[in-house]
């Protein structure tokens, strides 16, 4: 029983210390990881947050820390849409987009179009400072100014549009909407 008592007892008390130690170090860990969870989860309980021309931001794409930046670029965006003003609509696009749309190739592919019912769903980090808008729209138009893949007066749009950095703008980004045929799904109202 002495020897027991000799070697019995210290090994009990480093193995309680271990166990005290690990289970430290395991509710750190795990503690750790639900608070960064929560943290990148929205508040299931924020509502949806609209902008001034009508786009829905879901609480997933309210919660993200330039969403105020995207408001402001996409209402400038489908506003200059929905009221053929090419110039304002030409400093929301990179400038790819506008020398392959000059101005009366654009007034003609867009004069009869009208965009609404806009719901941004996430926006999410992309490559190289970008970020990737994931919305949905409807866009009603002439036959003549459908989309070629589907040559309908009204269309529902899903699409991932791909916002640049730009200083030169006032949100500080650009819509690369060359990237849209490998980003877009579409469908008939």
């Amino acid at each position: 029983m002495r020897s027991w008592l000799k070697w019995g007892l210290p090994l009990a008390v480093v193995v309680l210390l271990c166990a005290a130690g690990g289970g430290v170090y395991l509710a750190r860990y795990v503690y750790r990881d639900a608070q960064a969870q929560q943290q990148r989860q929205p508040n299931p309980l924020a509502a949806p947050v609209t902008s001034p021309l009508g786009i829905v931001y879901t609480p997933d794409a309210v919660a993200h820390p330039d969403h105020q930046a995207v408001l402001a670029l996409l209402d400038q965006h489908f506003d200059s849409i929905n009221k053929a003003d090419y110039d304002r609509w030409k400093d929301t696009v990179v400038p790819a987009k506008w020398q392959e749309l000059p101005r009366d190739e654009w007034l003609r592919d867009y004069d009869t179009t009208h965009d609404s019912e806009w719901t941004v769903q996430r926006i999410d980090p992309g490559p190289d400072d970008s970020l990737l808008v994931m919305l949905t729209f409807r866009s009603n138009q002439g036959i003549e100014d459908a989309p070629p893949q589907l040559p309908a007066t009204c269309v529902i749009w899903n699409v991932v549009y791909p916002l640049v950095p730009d200083d030169g703008t006032s949100s500080g980004l650009r819509l690369d909407t060359s990237k849209l045929p490998n980003s877009a799904l579409l469908r008939r109202c």
